[in-house]
This record gives structure tokens, sequence and C-alpha cells, in this order.
């Protein structure tokens, strides 16, 4: 059987690898298999069945990723997503880049969801607020606009400029606060 691969958009390109498609205006999927480019200037480097639909977006390489925003990117990993537009994700299992100018750097099922948000690693991980940052840990949330979690388990940064170090189920709910984990 063949391996087609398809340069549908105006000045698009296939260069290798097989049943790749680039749909987009100068739209280009390097190699590997199953990945489109059908965002306008997006492109696709190889790994299996990833998706380069925001304008400007790019996929490296992994498995079953998709950058959605404009000039999203995911490095490579598993099922990752970056959806807000200048968003990224650089790896991992499952983690979701959402909000503008979001970043999760790796890990398993994190989310940083609102702008300038940033996790950058652990697991279940949720950075929501106004450039928000969890650095690690499980099931940490930092919530608060400026706020940050450093790891630990279960511990909340829900107040403006609040920071909870470390531990287990340590809160910083009020402003300008911070909550050592001791």
């Amino acid at each position: 059987m063949a391996k087609k691969n398809f340069a549908t958009g105006s000045a698009a390109a296939v260069s290798g690898g097989a049943f790749n498609e680039a749909s987009g205006s100068n739209a280009a999927v390097s190699g590997g298999s199953f990945n489109k480019a059908s965002g306008d200037r997006a492109s696709v480097s190889g790994g299996n069945s990833n998706y380069a639909t925001g304008g400007h977006a790019a996929v490296s390489g992994g498995w079953n990723n998709e950058a959605k925003g404009e000039t999203a990117s995911v490095s490579g990993g598993y099922k990752n997503e970056a959806n807000g537009n200048t968003a990224s994700v650089s790896g991992g299992y499952s983690n979701k880049a959402m909000g503008t100018s979001a970043s999760v750097s790796g890990g398993i099922k994190n989310i940083a969801s609102y702008y300038n948000s940033v996790v950058v690693g652990g697991q279940r991980n949720k950075a929501s607020g106004y450039s928000a940052t969890v650095l690690g840990g499980k099931g940490n949330t930092s919530t608060g606009s400026d706020s940050s979690v450093s790891g630990g388990t279960k511990n909340k940064a829900s107040g403006k400029f609040s920071s909870v170090l470390g531990g287990k189920n340590r809160q910083a709910t009020k402003f300008n606060s911070v909550n050592t984990g001791e």
C-alpha cells in the first residue's frame, strides 16, 4: 500500500513520512505519520497523530498532541494541548496550556488556564489565576493573581500575591500572604 502524503494548502509542503497532510496556507509537515498542519503557516516536525491547527502553531513531535492557539506550540510528549494564543506545552502526558501565554513544562495532567499562568511539572496541578504559578508537586492549585505554590501536595494559593512554599493541605488565602508549609 502506498504511503500517501497530501499538501493541499497554498504553498504547503509535506517532506516525508506517511499519511501526513499540510492543508493550511504555507503549512508544513516534515515527517512522521498521520500528522496534520491545517493552520496557516503551521508546522508539524514529526511524531504520530499530531495536529497544528492554529495559525503559526507548531508541534515538534510526540504522539497525539495539538497546538490550537495562534503561535501555540507543543514540543513533544503524549496527548498534550496548547489551546491559548502563544501558549506552550514542553512535554509530559495530558497537559493543557489553555490561557494566553500559558505554559506547562511537563508532568502529568497539569493545567495552566489563564493569562501568563505556569505549571512547571508534577501531577494534576492547576494554575488558573493571572500570572499564577505551580512549580510542581501533586494536586496543587494557584488561583490568585500573581500567586504561587512551590510544591507539596494539595496546597492552594488563592489570595492575590500569595504563596505556599510546600507541605500538604496548606493554604494562602489572603492578599500577600505566605504559608511556609511548617
